[in-house]
C-alpha cells in the first residue's frame, strides 16, 4: 500500500494491518521521522518493523533516524537487492516477534487453567481443615473431613508432580525410552 504524504499513511494505518513499513524522511505535511515517532508511541503499532529511506548521509541524520523507533534505514539511491535482504530480514523478525507473542498468549492461558486447577483442591482441604477445627464431629465424621482432605492433597500432589514433569519435559532434562506396547493387552 502507498501514501504520498505522513498523515495520509496514519490515516491508513487501521485499514491494511501492514506487517512492515518503508518510510520516506522527506514527505509532505508530516516528515518520516514525525511519522515513525508517531506510529511508535501506539503500543499497537509497537511491533511493527519499520525502515526509513533517506538521501540524508550524515551519522545525526542515522542515528535520529533510529532514536524516533526505526528499525533500519536504507541510502537513496535505493538498491533493489539491498532492499530485499532488508525487508526479508525484518519480515523474519517481525515473524519471530508474532510467534512470541502466541507462545506468551498460550503460557497465560495455561498459567490461569493451572492456577484454576491447583485452587479447587486447596479449598477443600482448607475447608475441611475448617470444619473439623470448628464443629463437634462424631469420630467417623471426623474420620471422613481427614479423608476428604488427604484425598484433596493428593489430587494437589499429582497436578504439581505432573508440571514438573511437564518442565522437565521441555527443559530436555527428561528423556523418554520409547518401547513397543501391546495395545489390545493394554487396553
Amino acid at each position: 500500500y502507498y501514501a504520498p504524504s505522513g498523515q495520509q499513511a496514519l490515516n491508513r494505518l487501521e485499514s491494511f494491518q501492514p506487517d512492515l513499513i518503508l518510510l520516506d524522511v522527506m514527505m509532505p505535511d508530516l516528515d518520516g521521522m514525525e511519522v515513525c515517532q508517531l506510529i511508535k508511541s501506539d503500543p499497537q503499532w509497537q511491533a511493527v518493523p519499520i525502515i526509513m529511506v533517506t538521501a540524508l548521509t550524515d551519522k545525526e541524520d542515522l542515528a535520529r533516524c533510529l532514536a524516533t523507533g526505526a528499525d533500519d534505514f536504507i541510502s537513496k539511491p535505493v538498491n533493489g537487492v539491498e532492499l530485499r535482504a532488508r525487508v526479508h530480514s525484518m519480515l523474519r523478525i517481525k515473524q519471530q516477534y508474532d510467534d512470541m507473542q502466541v507462545l506468551l498468549k498460550l503460557r497465560e492461558d495455561m498459567v490461569n487453567m493451572i492456577v484454576h486447577d491447583l485452587r479447587n483442591p486447596l479449598a477443600s482441604i482448607i475447608l475441611g481443615a475448617e470444619i473439623i477445627r470448628v464443629s463437634d464431629l462424631s469420630p467417623e465424621q471426623q474420620q471422613g473431613k481427614v479423608d476428604q482432605i488427604l484425598l484433596a492433597g493428593q489430587q494437589l500432589q499429582s497436578l504439581i508432580d505432573s508440571l514438573l514433569i511437564m518442565a522437565k519435559l521441555e527443559s530436555g532434562k527428561m528423556v523418554l525410552n520409547y518401547t513397543e506396547v501391546d495395545l489390545c493387552a493394554l487396553c
